[in-house]
């Protein structure tokens, strides 16, 4: 079983000026959490500054992405093979993962358009563009076994996410599991979305969610954004899908 942990540091802009110690917190989560794979997102960090910091534990190896992303992994880098686009985008990356006696998967990360620039049907064209990309992999290596992760500014209700002018993404393991949707004579494979799981009363009843915007609308959802109950390292708006 493989370990993933991803996070949006919000490093690309000022990064001489940033005084949080991404890197010092980065290698502390991937060494508490024994992950396997981390994935940074928006990270402005250089390559050796990172790796500098993972000097306690097991040894991590940095591996080939865009340069939005930074990724580390302990085990090498020859066994996650970063996959050429079809079209290139610096918002999206995929990774042919081959480890020893498990079977291969497609492991690909996202940071979607953020809402105050774009607008839904954009946010949407683009995440529509990384689910076919996706199917493209799949078809051309002969397996669906796909993970998908990363910040995609979006909740898992919204049409972006769980339309198929998006990512198709369910919130039901056995919808997933069954035959792809059918619309106008196309199959639309779906994936299933877990984060699903997350929502719901917290334990002292507070709102789901790492952060939430109190709004004077009539309806309101309070919750913005998401994180696992009772982990507070897993910051905003960051999805997580599997394909069944």
């Amino acid at each position: 079983m493989v370990s993933f942990g991803f996070w949006n540091v919000d490093s690309l802009r000022n990064t001489s000026k940033d005084e949080r110690e991404i890197a010092r917190l980065a290698a502390e989560l991937a060494v508490e959490r024994s992950l396997d794979i981390l994935f940074l997102i928006e990270c402005g960090i250089p390559v050796p500054a990172l790796l500098a910091a993972f000097d306690q534990g097991p040894e991590y190896h940095a591996i080939s992405c865009g340069n939005r992303f930074k990724v580390v992994a302990r085990f090498n880098p020859k066994c996650l093979a970063r996959l050429s686009l079809p079209v290139s985008n610096d918002r999206f990356d995929v990774w042919q993962l081959q480890l020893p006696l498990q079977q291969e998967i497609l492991v690909s990360v996202v940071h979607g358009l953020d809402k105050r620039n774009n607008s839904p049907e954009k946010q949407g064209l683009f995440l529509q563009q990384v689910a076919a990309t996706i199917a493209y992999f799949e078809t051309q290596i002969g397996h669906d076994r796909s993970i998908v992760l990363g910040d995609f500014n979006a909740n898992p209700f919204e049409s972006s996410v769980a339309s198929v002018l998006g990512m198709n993404a369910v919130a039901s393991r056995s919808i997933a599991s069954d035959e792809p949707r059918q619309m106008f004579g196309r199959s639309y494979p779906y994936f299933y979305n877990p984060m699903w799981n997350l929502f719901g009363d917290e334990p002292r009843g507070t709102s789901p969610g790492t952060y939430y915007y109190r709004g004077s609308n009539p309806h309101e959802l309070y919750m913005a954004y998401v994180r696992p109950s009772g982990d507070s390292s897993v910051f905003a708006q960051q999805l997580f899908f599997r394909r069944i």
